[in-house]
């Protein structure tokens, strides 16, 4: 289990990983997120360890261990704690360690030689101090290989896994309880993923047939040789400063470093490769305090945040002779001071509202430059002043360091009313923005005002919904229906043209496009008996982009808009989870079992134009099996996923007509598979 499970829960989301990547995530919600992990650009949902805010997605697609519960916030966020966010957040909550002692291990064997190990525990030293550690490790077979090819595998071993995974995960925190009503929190976390790389079919047969297998791969660039490194660590100090107040301190350091090798085409050839490496740090301190009474409850702080992201790649054009880096930096502070109130004006009804003003100061380094010669292999030539010696400059596109500050100020209000003590309905509208930045691959020579940044993209959002129980609460009924209106929204750009006679991938990051989004959620569970409980989710999306101006190729000068040729990227019209529980007593013990069909409605998962990475609707039927002693302390299961064996996109690329198709990949999902698990409790 990893967050990318959590969206079969939670209606109109989409959450996987990323384009060759096993952790990288890509996370929508309600048709808006970020496919693009490249450094510089904002989450449209932010991801939180505990109180703490991830801001890159490198490392942030987390399995789960040790977990208390996880969260999805679905639309706008910034008045209730942390970063704001455009269109959501993931909340990981871990299990507090505080209380007696406990332990708790897990080994799961399955297929693809699969073999994980997740244990945890925590430990009263004295009645005031506790401590406690976690940790996993995550191990399987590929689900595919490099595969033999006319031409002899120079950086590769035939048969070597991609699509494998290799990771290992720790946790270790410490709670110190100061008094009756104060508390102090430390806790250090790290992740290292040394994954190979992940598996692409080729989508077209321009450079011959593809393979039959959708994971199988001819790489000639090393398929050993990824490594995705995340630590953090954070404080935490909780008070009551009176009957009515409470005060929340924290703060937190994260950092991380990522090495990748991406083969855009999968071929035994460097037609077109990409080596790259990624590292970042952040720095946040947060101020949050609660206040409570009769009528009024209260929540408002301060947060600050101080990250660095950085990072280089290099576009290697082995047919071409060529090799075009791309590097540089972006710094951001952000400031923000929130809050969030609820008034209790009657027994039925209630008042919220509340506001944030955020300012984030972002200094970026750019620079993009071609030049005559190739790297081979898994080599990288990531800084512009150590390039290898037989290179030649033939052009530099970026070279620039800039400025901006973004100022936003995001209102919210709600009113919901009791209409009895099991039906309450709510109505709602809350502003969101997400800061603007610079484009990192941003072409300078083709586009000058690359150097100025883009703006922040806004969206106004509304939202009527009814929360019911029935059936003396064994039915809940929920029901949302949500309005938004996107502005200035940021669009990615790209293509092949040819700059001194050399074919160059030109990008640009532009306000060019407004969108909306209108849909509606229904979530329901039903547990008729202790012997069963029924779940039916469901989520319904029109996600439109209404505007999107371009240069007009037959007039120069001119804008057109092409809104009518492109659509959302995950942003599939429905989308839906059935599941059937049972309970039963067995062997003086307790049996478990769960069905569950997910469905997803036809997706688009590479790029906003017709593509060849366009997936069809596709259905993913899951099983579990399991066991409980009578005492509780050991748990069996046999579990099952994707028994239908659907094969499905998750991700892709398409420059289209490129260079011959060069590059046209889709990443899809993982096979059926089957593990066994045993779970000891103490």
């Amino acid at each position: 289990l990893d967050l990318g499970d959590v969206s079969n829960v939670v209606p109109n989301s989409y959450i996987s990983a990323g384009r060759g990547s096993n952790t990288t995530i890509i996370a929508y919600v309600r048709g808006v997120g970020q496919n693009d992990p490249l450094w510089g650009f904002e989450p449209g949902v932010g991801v939180y360890i505990d109180d703490v805010f991830i801001a890159r997605p490198q490392g942030a697609l987390l399995d789960v261990y040790d977990v208390e519960s996880i969260e999805v916030l679905r639309g706008p966020q910034g008045t209730l704690y942390g970063k704001n966010t455009l269109a959501g957040a993931i909340k990981y909550n871990t299990r507090d360690i505080v209380g007696e002692a406990y332990g708790r291990a897990t080994v799961e064997l399955g297929d693809y030689s699969r073999m994980d190990i997740k244990a945890a525990g925590s430990i009263p030293v004295s009645d005031q101090f506790y401590l406690g550690a976690s940790m996993a490790y995550l191990t399987r077979d590929g689900y595919g290989e490099v595969v033999e090819d006319v031409l002899p595998q120079v950086y590769n071993d035939v048969g070597e896994d991609v699509s494998n995974k290799d990771l290992l995960a720790a946790r270790f925190n410490a709670t110190l309880l100061l008094g009756d009503d104060s508390s102090l929190k430390f806790a250090v976390d790290a992740v290292r993923d040394d994954s190979n790389a992940r598996g692409a079919q080729r989508l077209n047969d321009a450079w011959g047939p593809r393979l039959p297998d959708r994971y199988d791969v001819r790489n000639d660039m090393p398929v050993t040789q990824e490594s995705v490194e995340t630590t953090g660590a954070s404080l935490t100090f909780d008070t009551s400063l009176s009957a009515s107040w409470d005060m929340k301190l924290i703060g937190a350091y994260r950092e991380s470093e990522t090495d990748t090798l991406i083969d855009f085409e999968t071929l035994n050839s460097a037609l077109f490769n990409v080596p790259a490496a990624y590292d970042d740090d952040q720095t946040s301190l947060e101020a949050q305090f609660n206040f409570s009474s009769d009528d009024w409850a209260a929540v408002m702080g301060a947060y600050y945040y101080d990250g660095d992201a950085c990072g280089g790649f290099d576009v290697v054009l082995g047919a071409f002779g060529l090799t075009s880096l791309t590097a540089g930096c972006v710094g951001t502070k952000s400031y923000s001071i929130y809050g969030d109130a609820t008034w209790s004006i009657s027994d039925n009804w209630n008042l919220s509202f509340g506001g944030r003003w955020n300012q984030d100061d972002k200094t970026a380094t750019v620079f993009v430059g071609q030049y005559l010669g190739a790297l081979e292999g898994g080599e990288k030539a990531l800084d512009p002043n150590n390039m290898p010696a037989d290179f030649i400059l033939l052009s530099v596109q970026s070279d620039y360091t800039n400025s901006r500050t973004y100022d936003d100020f995001t209102p919210r209000v709600s009113i919901d009313y009791l209409f009895n003590d099991n039906v309450m309905g709510y109505f709602s509208y809350t502003n969101g923005f997400k800061s603007g930045g610079f484009d990192m691959r941003g072409n300078q020579a083709v586009f000058p005002g690359t150097t100025d940044g883009f703006e922040s993209e806004t969206v106004d959002n509304w939202e009527l919904g009814l929360k019911t129980t029935a059936l003396d609460g064994s039915l809940i009924f929920n029901v949302t229906g949500f309005f938004a209106d996107y502005s200035d929204v940021q669009i990615t750009t790209q293509q092949f043209v040819e700059i001194n006679g050399a074919p160059t991938n030109v990008t640009a990051v532009l306000n060019a496009a407004a969108q909306e989004n209108k849909g509606i959620e229904i979530e329901t569970a039903w547990q008729p008996s202790d012997f069963v409980r029924l779940t039916a989710n469901l989520g319904f999306l029109d996600a439109e982009i209404t505007e999107f101006l371009t240069a007009d190729p037959e007039n120069p000068g001119q804008e057109i808009d092409i809104s009518d040729t492109v659509e959302p990227l995950f942003s599939p019209e429905k989308t839906a989870l059935l599941s059937s529980e049972f309970f039963w007593n067995m062997f003086n013990g307790d049996g478990y079992a769960r069905l569950s069909y997910v469905y997803t409605d036809d997706i688009k998962v590479a790029n906003l134009t017709p593509s060849t990475g366009d997936q069809e609707a596709y259905g993913l039927l899951d099983a579990t099996v399991a066991y409980t002693t009578q005492d509780g302390r050991w748990r069996f299961a046999l579990n099952g996923k994707n028994l239908t064996d659907e094969e499905y996109l998750q991700a892709g690329y398409d420059f289209g007509p490129a260079i011959n198709f060069i590059s046209q990949l889709g990443f899809y999902g993982a096979p059926r598979t089957w593990s066994i698990s045993a779970t000891y409790t103490y």
